[in-house]
């Protein structure tokens, strides 16, 4: 009899086959024996992350009652990898995860919930739009609920009103393929730089036009990502956040891990088209209400120091959405917050999912 194959997340690999002719593979971790489960959710990881990057939380979630469902999304070592930016669709997207979980053995009328992470949030927004029957509550970390617009525009408009976003014009680009998969290893490295590295001046602060190729094309820049190579703990009273080195053999497992899930794949250009789907996805939302899901609880969890997606982005969606729940990461902290509070981020979510389990979900 056969070992089931191991995920890089520790525990068995299993592939979903769909109608639509593409994979996708997950893991689905139960809770440990004698620990009820109170709500199943399903976690999606962003850019260029895999479902490895939640490797900090699954413990942690999973004592707490929640079984995981956790992919590695359209495009990723392991799940279909697709080159036609159609194939990235929200829509499409939403329609096969929710295929996926019934795979998963969810039944029809079983209500789940949605944590997920950069683009992987970003997908979740409309997920929750296009499947209601299947979701009754929703956690985003860095990515804030945004309503879908009811007018096109043009990427050009877009950066104007959102300059953090300019890194974009470079991944749009059919460029940036071949760019970084010229340069996996500084590109991951250069992505997984904490905000600390960024405010010091080890790394650049990558947002805005220009300076993630201009990064990559200097073969004499490089920097060594402390998210893979060191683990975050609190400082008691002291207000901040320090590292501590992990045995090198512990960061060469984590590194290794992530390169070779993109490099035992198709490189970047699969990844990349979810930025290039702007057109497409707008076609296919602009009926959607503006109202995210009123009748569901969400939780946003906002890192104080995200270059990327700055915390005004944020700052009005109590306001704007009805149930709605931010919590702020006070201190020095950036866009991979999963990484850089990694008991943090596991405690707001698994507390908040505790109590809204205890009120069936009811805002």
């Amino acid at each position: 009899m056969s070992t089931p194959a191991l995920h890089p997340l520790g525990h068995e690999s299993k592939v979903a086959h769909l109608s639509t002719g593409h994979h996708y593979r997950y893991v689905d971790i139960h809770p440990p024996k004698g620990v009820t489960t109170i709500v199943t959710a399903l976690l999606l990881h962003g850019f260029p992350d895999s479902a490895y990057g939640w490797r900090h939380q699954v413990k942690g979630w999973s004592a707490r009652g929640i079984r995981l469902i956790i992919p590695d999304m359209l495009g990723y070592h392991g799940s279909s990898q697709p080159t036609d930016p159609e194939q990235y669709a929200m829509k499409r997207l939403s329609d096969e995860l929710e295929e996926l979980v019934r795979k998963a053995g969810i039944s029809e009328g079983e209500k789940i919930i949605v944590i997920a992470h950069d683009w992987g949030a970003a997908t979740a927004n409309r997920l929750i739009q296009f499947k209601p029957e299947l979701f009754k509550g929703a956690a985003n970390l860095c990515i804030p609920f945004m309503p879908p617009s009811t007018e096109y525009v043009s990427f050009e408009k877009y950066i104007e009103l959102l300059p953090s976003f300019q890194y974009q014009v470079f991944f749009v680009s059919p460029e940036s393929t071949t760019v970084i998969d010229a340069n996996v290893d500084r590109f991951v490295n250069l992505m997984y730089t904490s905000a600390k590295q960024v405010v010091t001046g080890e790394c650049p602060s990558i947002e805005k036009t220009g300076v993630i190729e201009g990064w990559l094309k200097d073969e004499t820049k490089s920097v060594t990502s402390e998210l893979l190579s060191k683990e975050v703990r609190p400082v008691p009273r002291l207000g901040f956040y320090r590292t501590s080195e992990l045995s090198h053999a512990r960061y060469q497992q984590e590194l290794n891990t992530m390169l070779s899930e993109i490099k035992a794949g198709v490189g970047f250009g699969a990844m990349l088209n979810y930025y290039r789907t702007r057109k497409i996805n707008h076609e296919l939302e602009k009926d959607l209400p503006q109202d995210i899901r009123p009748d569901i609880p969400k939780l946003m969890v906002i890192p104080s120091a995200d270059v990327a997606v700055p915390t005004t982005m944020s700052v009005n969606a109590e306001k704007n959405l009805k149930n709605t729940e931010i919590v702020w990461i006070e201190g020095l902290c950036g866009h991979w917050v999963q990484l850089e509070r990694p008991e943090e981020s596991e405690r707001i979510v698994g507390e908040w999912v505790e109590r809204f389990s205890a009120k069936d979900w009811v805002p």
